[in-house]
């Protein structure tokens, strides 16, 4: 069922029942940040069988025609292709040989070679949780019951590839998970489960993302399991609500303080500050970079915002909107 509520429920991982004797059986696409890990594991302690993994790899090299990479050979194949290294940061690649799944890294998911191989699986489904690539229409017919995909926003709000920093950027004090259905559009299939999140003051990137993850990774098990037996319910996204942000450039890092509250000023910083490009405040036509917020007042001022106290090197107020943010 979907599964449509105000904040998070903390729910365990299920091993749900069917009438069919035999597990489903699933393709994992992901990658090897946070976001990718929970869902796998969720999939797996829910007794989920998860026939291979696969992560993205560069675009090969002029006259290099090999589109898979593989952890470990088929039963029947005799390909040279070269075992992939694993890393103690990798964490989807070290589940998978703990549990001693296939892993394979693709270059081209359209190439004849990837189609081929994970047709030979015989997935019942595909699962994505975060995965660089765009996913063709042969790849997403190959599963009997559909692509499910792990979303970090309440759809169709917010589709596009950095849905968190979008939630930071424009100030929102919620976010969710959405499990949908992958089609050709981008973030746009039916609705399987969502579930929303409320967003603490002075919350995190990392924090808000390995959030949404753990619930992704029950509501992804949950919505499985739904679509294997039969009960999942799908409900077609509105269009008229929805939202798309590309990726953000580094003009969308610089923060408009005569134009926002102070906690968002400082929720924003407090965000994305861990993201790798430098943060950058616009007082009053000038451009003054800053690295972290330390507190804010939110009591309302006058509308011309300027820097209060600076020193160099310390930490200093600058008046938004409403209100007045502590950075250095």
């Amino acid at each position: 069922m979907t599964h449509t509520t105000e904040t998070t429920r903390v729910t365990p991982i299920y091993k749900f029942t069917s009438s069919i004797s035999k597990p489903p059986r699933v393709l994992f696409l992901g990658m090897q940040g946070r976001f990718s890990y929970a869902p796998l594991h969720a999939l797996l302690e829910s007794g989920i069988q998860v026939c291979a993994v696969i992560i993205p790899a560069e675009q090969s090299s002029v006259g290099d025609l090999t589109a898979i990479q593989k952890q470990a050979q088929l039963p029947s194949s005799r390909s040279n292709i070269p075992v992939l290294n694993f890393s103690l940061n990798s964490s989807i690649l070290d589940l998978a040989r703990v549990r001693d799944i296939p892993l394979w890294k693709v270059c081209q998911l359209s190439n004849a070679e990837t189609i081929k191989v994970l047709t030979v699986y015989q997935p019942d489904m595909i699962c994505v949780a975060c995965f660089s690539k765009r996913i063709p229409r042969e790849i997403l017919d190959i599963p009997r019951l559909g692509c499910l995909n792990v979303h970090p926003s309440l759809l169709p709000a917010n589709r596009g590839p950095e849905p968190l920093f979008w939630t930071f950027r424009d100030g929102k004090q919620r976010t969710g998970v959405t499990i949908h259905i992958m089609d050709e559009g981008i973030d746009s299939g039916a609705i399987v489960a969502q579930e929303a999140i409320e967003i603490p003051d002075g919350a995190s990137y990392p924090d808000l993302e390995e959030q949404c993850s753990e619930l992704g990774g029950i509501l992804l098990a949950q919505s499985v399991w739904e679509m294997y037996n039969g009960i999942a319910v799908f409900i077609a996204q509105d269009e008229t609500k929805s939202s798309y942000h590309a990726f953000p450039s580094k003009d969308d890092f610089v923060i408009p303080v005569a134009e926002w509250s102070a906690r968002h000023v400082y929720n924003f910083i407090c965000g994305v500050a861990s993201c790798g490009t430098m943060l950058h405040l616009l007082v009053s036509n000038k451009i003054v970079p800053i690295h972290r917020a330390i507190s804010y007042r939110p009591e309302t001022t006058d509308s011309n915002s300027k820097i209060v106290n600076e020193q160099p090197n310390a930490a200093f107020w600058v008046r938004c909107q409403q209100g007045s943010v502590l950075v250095v």
